[in-house]
């Protein structure tokens, strides 16, 4: 009987290196981009961030509201440690103070990207919350009462920073605003996460119509950042 032959194998081998050398490799910039679609964008939406939100580079425009966009990030990165800080980002309509916030998550996955860590992040609105947590804080009775303590759970224990946008857009004679918001980031500084809170109003106003403890806490552990540059909905800064 005739010795096998390797041809096959032979054949199948050159014709891998025809095609792997006929492949061209990424650039730095396409490897980024296909890093951040496929490793960084699903955890971006499965956080809560809306699709607008979820784009790379989101302070990087070319006039002087990008640089004072990444002033900002940069205190949020140099406060935002794990310590159960608090800060809020206050200013007009416009400004990009959501943006800032996806942004900060965005860095912060592309440093864990390679690493063990998993942190988790939540991006929500101050609406959502209160909506389904008043029952929880309110004096009616509810069915879904484990549900709800659940979903206080993952606010308080679960997330490495919770952001609660438009804090503006809860009337501010809900009963029930302060409360959960109080209790919200009291659990949240005792267990060392982070909060962000956003609201389109002016320092002042944000001031005058957030509960005292609320702005004790907040000037004790974090800050007040005002976002006051020209909108971006304008087409000239």
């Amino acid at each position: 009987m005739s010795e096998p032959t390797h041809t096959g194998q032979l054949g199948i081998a050159e014709a891998m290196e025809k095609l792997l050398a006929g492949i061209t490799p990424k650039t730095d910039a396409e490897m980024r981009d296909y890093n951040f679609q496929e490793r960084i964008l699903p955890q971006l939406r499965m956080f809560g961030f809306e699709k607008r939100y979820c784009q790379d580079g989101l302070c990087d425009t070319k006039d002087e509201r990008g640089a004072l966009q990444k002033r900002v990030l940069a205190k949020l990165t140099n406060v935002l440690l794990g310590r159960g800080a608090i800060v809020a980002l206050v200013g007009p309509r416009g400004t990009g103070k959501t943006y800032i916030a996806s942004q900060y998550v965005i860095d912060a996955l592309w440093a864990q990207m390679d690493t063990a860590v998993a942190h988790w992040y939540h991006y929500t609105k101050l609406t959502t919350i209160v909506a389904r947590l008043k029952a929880f804080y309110g004096d009616f009775g509810t069915t879904q009462m484990e549900q709800l303590e659940n979903y206080r759970d993952f606010l308080t224990k679960k997330l490495r920073l919770l952001i609660i946008d438009e804090l503006h857009e809860v009337a501010d004679d809900s009963k029930h605003k302060d409360r959960i918001l109080a209790d919200l980031l009291d659990a949240r500084y005792a267990a060392n996460m982070d909060t962000l809170l956003i609201s389109n109003q002016t320092q002042k106003e944000f001031s005058e119509t957030t509960n005292p403890s609320i702005i004790s806490r907040l000037n004790e552990h974090g800050g007040i950042i005002t976002c006051a540059w020209k909108s971006f909905r304008e087409s000239k800064p």
